[in-house]
């Protein structure tokens, strides 16, 4: 993600299931006083913004155009729209609105990638010397560039800590034996997808990989998969073995849900190590009126460290 703005575009003041126990935020620290966004889409911006002013606290958002909701211009108290890219000017916005602690949330489309790359002299400098352009690469660069102009990344999770996944069955169906054994299968093959920082999510079938995430992002990748099998397919999403909580935690709300009901999913498998579950109510109320398994594993079933799943 990117941008800032002492002269960044539109610069303006403005004034669960039951059971289980939520894991710790992975990013492990809760920064108080200003804090500043670099929002992206879908509603998790929106929702750690309204936590944020409840606690009564100064924000600064700095929007990436074509990607975050308008209603965060009447929630920040500092508000800026930039292009990805635009990296002195998004580090010049914040310093100059008094914040030190910056959060990243929300997501960026890969057509606004594309489309609406605009990078500054400085973007182009940092680009220039990555040895890769996958997406941890970029993140962990920009977040270390903007640290060394006295700007501290910290994670929405320690901002909204009850938006992690909890590990258990969060739904009211259990997996079938072969069900779950598909659910075993997909969710090890995505952590080695995402060891290799490809992709996040893996699609399974009678214990074979009929889809794997890349480019093409998660849903083309459950369609894909969907597509190629007689049978509900099991989905999982997982983190890389190396996230940084700081940076493009991977987020499952009530849109994949509706996905995975569409395509008539059997069920989904999220990591319970770090993962953000949007609206975890209307998930469980999605999924239950799919008949979708909806669980969430810290570890596979017969891993080291137990099985992860299931609910007293």
């Amino acid at each position: 993600m990117s941008g800032t703005g002492g002269g960044g575009r539109g610069d303006a003041g403005a004034g669960t299931g039951a059971g289980g126990t939520k894991p710790e935020s992975p990013g492990g620290r809760k920064p108080g006083g200003p804090v500043g966004f670099i929002a992206g889409n879908l509603s998790l911006p929106v929702l750690a913004a309204r936590k944020v002013k409840e606690e009564g606290r100064f924000l600064a958002i700095a929007a990436i155009e074509g990607e975050a909701s308008g209603e965060l211009a009447a929630l920040a108290d500092r508000y800026t729209v930039l292009s990805l890219g635009e990296l002195a000017p998004m580090a010049g916005f914040f310093l100059d609105a008094g914040v030190t602690d910056v959060c990243m949330a929300g997501g960026v489309s890969r057509e606004n990638i594309i489309r609406n790359y605009r990078p500054d002299a400085e973007a182009v400098k940092l680009m220039e010397g990555l040895p890769s352009f996958q997406t941890d690469t970029i993140l962990r660069a920009v977040a270390g560039w903007l640290e060394g102009r006295g700007l501290n990344l910290v994670s929405v999770t320690d901002l909204v800590p009850e938006i992690l996944v909890r590990p258990g069955r969060l739904g009211a169906r259990e997996p079938s034996g072969g069900l779950l054994e598909d659910l075993e299968f997909a969710f090890r093959i995505a952590r080695e997808l995402g060891r290799l920082d490809v992709g996040q999510t893996a699609v399974a079938c009678d214990k074979i990989a009929v889809a794997l995430e890349g480019a093409d992002g998660t849903d083309a990748t459950i369609r894909r998969g969907a597509s190629l099998c007689s049978k509900p397919v099991a989905v999982a999403k997982v983190l890389k073995p190396s996230q940084d909580a700081r940076l493009d935690l991977p987020v499952v709300g009530p849109p994949t849900i509706r996905l995975l009901a569409e395509v008539r999913a059997g069920g989904l498998v999220l990591d319970a190590r770090g993962l953000i579950l949007l609206d975890e109510e209307e998930c469980v109320r999605l999924a239950d009126g799919a008949g979708l398994s909806l669980l969430a594993w810290l570890d596979p079933p017969g891993g080291e460290k137990g099985p992860g799943h299931g609910r007293s």
